[in-house]
């Protein structure tokens, strides 16, 4: 992703509005868990090593997800989607010209094009949320 007046990559970005979208399912994890209540020190780092760890899990499968559909594993998928509806509907869906083998060919040409779209940036993130609610596990059982 480039910014069209300076050339430079603005992936940092990428890094920011994940952590913003991080903390705001953090922060309504601990809502539930009643952190924003009175409770003792220890309960308070419970639920915001919960809010940490729900985070982590969501950003990394999603990171995951996303790494994954970038190497093509779900071609076949869209594929048989396109077909079928080709089928059910001939009008509404343009048939593909050719088979699957031929299909691939021309995903993985436009997903090189394209390149890669912050999938690193989201399971990096991730990560960060990860290591946080580990470090919270850990001080919550020497209370």
């Amino acid at each position: 992703m480039r910014d069209g007046r300076s050339g430079k990559t603005w992936k940092p970005m990428l890094y920011g509005i994940w952590v913003i979208l991080g903390l705001g399912i953090c922060l309504g994890v601990m809502s539930g868990r009643g952190a924003f209540g009175t409770m003792p020190l220890k309960d308070l780092i419970l639920a915001i090593g919960d809010g940490c760890t729900v985070t982590a899990l969501c950003l990394l499968s999603m990171g995951i997800l996303v790494w994954v559909a970038t190497t093509g594993f779900f071609d076949i998928f869209s594929y048989a989607v396109r077909k079928g509806a080709h089928m059910l509907v001939p009008g509404l869906v343009r048939d593909l010209a050719g088979d699957y083998y031929t299909y691939k060919m021309d995903r993985q040409g436009s997903r090189k094009e394209k390149g890669q779209k912050g999938e690193k940036s989201m399971f990096l993130v991730g990560a960060g949320f990860l290591l946080v609610s580990l470090v919270l596990t850990v001080v919550w059982y020497q209370l």
